[in-house]
């Protein structure tokens, strides 16, 4: 299977167990639809078009070619520089790795992980916490994350 089709089958998966509901997920892809397309051109050039098809901010495809072929995974919670030299020592003696995957983001799904901290707040309200009860208890977190994302 190629990385592309991989990662889209992932955030398949993804929606189809999404807590809000298929139909809520839908809805928030078809408002971001809308916005990109009442953007003048000037922005639309540096618009995420990413979040057109995946409204998981936290998940991309951080380095590789999305057409690379993958049948063999290293995947971990947090993947950083150590377990990177381990799949790379690992294909050195002859192990086949195609792809590295995390469930912690890094890097540029990092920086935009505050946004997904905010679908939370909608989770926790399905589940009967009033919405500005669920926002408030997350505010600080979320607020927390943004800032150390842009260091």
């Amino acid at each position: 299977m190629k990385l592309q089709e991989f990662f889209r089958l992932a955030i398949q998966s993804g929606i189809d167990a999404d807590p809000r509901g298929r139909a809520a997920v839908e809805q928030e892809l078809l408002e971001t639809r809308k916005a990109y397309e009442e953007l003048k051109p000037a922005y639309r050039a540096t618009f995420d078009q990413e979040k057109l098809e995946n409204p998981y901010t936290d998940s991309r495809i951080l380095y590789g070619s999305p057409a690379r072929e993958v049948t063999n995974i290293l995947a971990g919670i947090d993947i950083e520089t150590p377990e990177l030299l381990l799949a790379d020592r690992l294909i050195q003696k002859g192990r086949e790795i195609d792809l590295v995957l995390a469930h912690h983001p890094e890097g540029r799904a990092y920086a935009n992980f505050y946004e997904v901290m905010k679908m939370q707040a909608d989770i926790l309200n399905r589940f009967g916490v009033p919405i500005n009860v669920a926002e408030g208890q997350l505010s600080s977190r979320i607020k927390e994350v943004s800032v150390a994302s842009c260091r």
